[in-house]
């Protein structure tokens, strides 16, 4: 099953980017972190 998390500008830190990624991989998921475009004045993080 292949999902992706998007998180918006800085809706949540980048430590807690980290730790979320960090709890998938404890449950077994493979896990990247990839900076999107900017939109708006906006960024965009995708958790994969």
């Amino acid at each position: 099953m292949k999902g992706q998390i998007k998180v918006i500008a800085s809706a949540i830190t980048k430590e807690e980017q980290l730790d979320i990624a960090r709890l998938l991989v404890k449950a077994g998921y493979t896990v990247n972190i990839k900076k999107g475009k900017v939109v708006d004045g906006k960024g965009t993080t995708f958790i994969n």
